[in-house]
Formats: C-alpha cells, sequence, structure tokens
C-alpha cells in the first residue's frame, strides 16, 4: 500500500507541473513559486529563467504522456507536447521542490525537430498525438510481491544502458513482450515492419533484447554522463537522464549504421519494472553535436 502521506506528496509535487505547463505560453514564469537561487536549465545549458522556450512557447498540452513522482526526493519529471513558433517541440521538465514549497531546480529538455542534426535523414522520430496524453499502464500500481526496490530500479535502468551500448543483450533484465516508446513512436515489435516516414526495417519487428543481440544498436559506442534518477517503487518506475555517443560510418566500418556524421543523444529515458524485468520503455531523444555535455552540471 502507498501511505496517505506518500499520496499528498504526489499529487503536491504534481500540481506543480500543471502549473509550470500552463503558464508556459503566456512566459508567466514569474507566477511560479521559486526559490531564491534556482537553478535553472534547458538542453544542459544554464539560463536566467524566463530564457529560452520560456520566451518562445506558444502553446502547450493539457495532459502529457510520461509522469515520474519521486515524494521522499520532492522532485518530479514530466514530459509532453509544446509549440513554438509553429512547430512542435517535446518538453521535458523536471522540477525539485524545497521543504519549503518552492522550486529551486529546473532542468528541461525541449527536442525541437526542426533543429535535428543534418546526419539524420528526415525530421526524426514523432507522434505528437500519443505524446498529448498519458502513456497507458504507466502509471499502474505494481503488486507488492512484484515490486522493485530503489537499488533495483537503478540496476534495471543501468542494465538496459550497459548492454544496449556494449552488445550483450544478457546484461538487460527485459520481457519478451516489452515495448520501447521513443518520442512517442513506438520502435520495437512492430507487426508492419516499419516506421513512419521510413523505409522498410526488420529490426523493428524484434524486440528489445533480439535487437542487441542482431547487432541493431552496435553504432552506439557508450552511454555516458548518467544522472538524474528518479524512483517510484510503488509503480515500478526509474527514470535516467544519460548520452548515446554515435561515433558514425567511420572509415573502415561494416554493417548498417544509421547516422552518416558523428553525434551524440541525448534521452530522457522511463523503465516500468515488475517481477525483476522490464516490461514497458519510454524515451524522448534528441541529436546533438558530438561530445556534447550537460555543461549545467559542473556549474551546481
Amino acid at each position: 500500500m502507498v501511505s496517505q502521506d506518500l499520496q499528498d506528496r504526489r499529487a503536491y509535487l504534481g500540481s506543480y507541473a500543471d502549473r509550470y505547463f500552463e503558464l508556459l505560453p503566456s512566459g508567466g514564469y514569474r507566477q511560479l513559486p521559486i526559490a531564491a537561487g534556482v537553478v535553472f536549465t534547458e538542453n544542459g545549458q544554464r539560463l536566467r529563467l524566463g530564457q529560452g522556450l520560456w520566451a518562445t512557447a506558444t502553446g502547450a498540452a493539457r495532459t502529457r504522456a510520461v509522469t515520474v513522482l519521486d515524494g521522499p526526493a520532492g522532485q518530479i519529471a514530466t514530459w509532453g507536447m509544446v509549440t513554438e513558433a509553429g512547430h512542435d517541440a517535446i518538453l521535458g521538465v523536471r522540477l525539485r521542490v524545497d521543504d519549503e514549497g518552492l522550486i529551486d531546480e529546473i532542468d528541461t529538455f525541449v527536442v525541437r525537430f526542426n533543429d535535428m542534426s543534418s546526419t539524420f535523414s528526415g525530421s526524426g522520430l514523432l507522434d505528437a498525438q500519443r505524446l498529448a496524453r498519458p502513456a497507458p499502464g504507466l502509471l499502474d500500481l505494481v503488486d507488492e510481491g512484484d515490486r522493485p526496490s530503489v537499488a533495483e530500479l537503478r540496476r534495471a535502468a543501468d542494465g538496459y544502458l550497459d548492454g544496449v551500448s556494449s552488445g550483450e543483450a544478457g546484461l538487460i533484465p527485459v520481457a519478451d513482450d516489452c515495448l520501447r516508446i521513443e518520442n512517442g513512436v513506438q520502435t520495437v515489435l512492430r507487426a508492419d515492419g516499419l516506421l513512419p516516414g521510413r523505409a522498410p526495417n526488420p529490426a523493428t519487428a524484434m524486440g528489445v533484447a533480439q535487437q542487441v543481440r542482431e547487432g541493431v544498436t552496435r553504432h552506439i559506442a557508450v552511454a555516458r554522463d548518467r544522472g538524474m534518477y528518479l524512483t517510484d517503487p510503488s509503480r515500478g518506475l526509474v527514470m535516467v537522464r544519460f548520452f548515446f555517443d554515435h561515433p558514425g560510418a567511420v572509415r573502415g566500418w561494416q554493417g548498417r549504421s544509421p547516422f552518416t556524421g558523428p553525434n551524440s543523444m541525448p534521452a530522457w529515458e522511463v523503465f516500468k519494472v515488475r517481477g525483476g524485468l522490464i516490461r514497458h520503455i519510454e524515451a524522448i531523444i534528441a541529436w546533438f553535436p558530438y561530445g556534447y555535455r550537460w555543461a549545467a552540471e559542473e556549474q551546481r
């Protein structure tokens, strides 16, 4: 069972995220309960609150695809659709609320599809309609007998990242029927073998572990700079922020590489874990310059 205190804490934190998205299109950041010295970042760069997307957003969805509440840590992370200059974008927001009820940390991740790297053909993966509503089943409570601990949640997330980046499928504690959704698009176990706007690709019909075993992820060199872990054992959820580094089609490369040139892929990824296995994955991803880092981490 989840204690009433923790339920109240979740509702309290959820109201902060709702208010953030509600105020964004008007630029009304001054109406947020902000602590003195609040740290605000957009895509890893420390900005003054009111800059970045706060100055350019023109709309935000009323409901969002993913929310992870870490009540004991006073943190919430959520993402959904926004509009900026007539373009769709995805906005991820992490808020930390102090004991006084003031927001003292804000991290945001804006996936702007018109700014995608020229090394990737097309505008990138996006299903805006799906990202505008909650992911089915993600917030369902996990039965206590199948409920993971905080340590087990973190191990599951790290096992996935280790396995995908090393090509070792055995490191990933994942169920065969696990779905992975990236920017709202299902990228595994697709019966049609197609991604929107792409040529047929048999890899999209494979499961998570099979893709790794078959070498589909071999273009990933490393999963680095992991951090911002949020955990909710009652719902079997863990979120982690990281980078995948892609060296590109380097000289002597054999086989398929989805990227011509080098780039780094920042991601916020959420895993739902039940009975020791990852059952569902939700992620938002973008393409940034190779070697990009969250510079703001060094300023804290």
